[in-house]
């Protein structure tokens, strides 16, 4: 297939998604990559879009026309997230791109970049917006800062009538677990829409050796550009972090992504934290430790941190949101704190059960393997977009009529 791959960001390590499937869609595939964002990609992401792609074009979206933007949609029915991404100049390009190519199938990540996506293109369209906005948004509603809960309101009203008009533009919607997927159902029944879910890399997270392990540590991954995942660090040192202390005083905690230190700047000092910035291999962080956790309390999907410690052999502590549907059971692959007190005792019992650590890393391994590999959810990807590239002209005219 010929794929038009359009994102609205460069395609990087933090991106998890774009980032392990265009190497792997690229080995059988013709990929024409289209990213938009406010910063040009460096050398490296040249090289790196330039090794897999056959064109990759990268449009710069000014910042602040994009908050402007965003100003002037406040009052109307366009959530801000996709009023910050209008871009006449980025249609241009990926139409420019579209008649060079010639795509099979056009490939959009996100909501936001359908924004980049003229919609007069003819190839079949598969937008992966991979959470539910309104899912999302609802959840924002009842956590976060006071401006969040604001801007949670906000958007949650726009979206809930607006995720169902962006969803009928595409041949397939492809979410990342069932719980996003029905919410875009209550909007949209009629659309079709698929399961692809965040997967990890087995090879690259490989199990660890025992040895590896520094006693009493834990870990949290993720991007702290990211909200829901400054909350989560935030809520573990307020309220989780303080009575794991006490029981285990030697325990550690290491905070380590892309703005770490920044965002937990006012913990610097705290006895037992450290916060690490951008690393370009997380897994010796992850295998260091004793317990991973993901005590994520806004958001929507599924967390990769949990596929990160399942592959590497550390066992995870995660709060119920960050499970999403993933079909886990507490004591089995992983352990479940519904509450501060609850996700405290459970890491202290495995900081305490090295045995019980063990047990549960080899089935969680196992787990991940078999379900979770890139190489399979890469696939599962593929299968989707040859289905949608084999679209006869009857339900093409079907989608045109759907949309006007």
């Amino acid at each position: 297939m010929r794929i038009l791959y359009v994102v609205p960001f460069v395609p990087w390590e933090v991106k998890v998604r774009s980032f392990n499937l265009i190497p792997r869609l690229a080995r059988r595939n013709e990929i024409y990559l289209v990213c938009v964002s406010s910063a040009a990609p460096s050398a490296e992401q040249k090289e790196w879009m330039g090794r897999y792609c056959a064109k990759a074009v990268h449009v710069k979206h000014s910042t602040l026309k994009g908050m402007a933007q965003c100003a002037v949609a406040l009052p109307t029915r366009m959530p801000l997230r996709i009023a910050y991404c209008r871009s006449k100049a980025a249609q241009e390009v990926v139409r420019q791109v579209y008649e060079e190519a010639r795509p099979d199938v056009v490939y959009v990540e996100r909501w936001r970049a359908l924004e980049f996506v003229p919609e007069e293109l003819a190839a079949p369209l598969v937008c992966d917006p991979t959470d539910s906005m309104t899912l999302y948004n609802g959840r924002l509603r009842k956590a976060g800062a006071w401006w969040e809960r604001l801007v949670g309101w906000a958007e949650y009203g726009k979206f809930i009538v607006y995720e169902g008009k962006l969803a009928r533009r595409a041949d397939a919607c492809v979410f990342c677990s069932e719980l996003d997927r029905e919410c875009l159902k209550e909007q949209a029944p009629e659309v079709r829409c698929e399961i692809v879910p965040n997967g990890v890399d087995c090879e690259k997270y490989f199990f660890k050796d025992v040895k590896e392990e520094k006693q009493g540590m834990v870990v949290f991954t993720g991007s702290f550009q990211y909200r829901p995942n400054c909350h989560a660090a935030k809520y573990f040192l307020d309220e989780i972090f303080p009575v794991i202390r006490k029981e285990v005083p030697g325990a550690k905690f290491v905070a380590v992504g892309n703005g770490a230190g920044k965002a937990l700047a006012r913990y610097r000092g705290r006895a037992g934290f450290e916060a690490v910035d951008f690393v370009p291999d997380l897994r010796p962080y992850v295998a260091q430790a004793s317990v991973a956790v993901a005590p994520l309390t806004v958001g929507s999907g599924v967390s990769n941190k949990l596929g990160e410690g399942f592959a590497v052999g550390t066992p995870v502590v995660a709060t119920p949101l960050a499970c999403g549907d993933l079909s886990v059971k507490s004591g089995e692959e992983l352990l479940i704190g519904r509450d501060a007190k609850e996700f405290a005792e459970q890491v202290v019992r495995l900081l305490r059960d090295a045995e019980l650590r063990r047990r549960m890393a080899v089935r969680a391994r196992q787990f991940v393997k078999e379900k979770y590999d890139w190489e399979i959810v890469s696939q599962k990807m593929e299968n989707v977009m040859e289905n949608i590239a084999g679209l006869g002209e009857s339900e093409r005219r079907q989608r045109t009529f759907a949309t006007a």
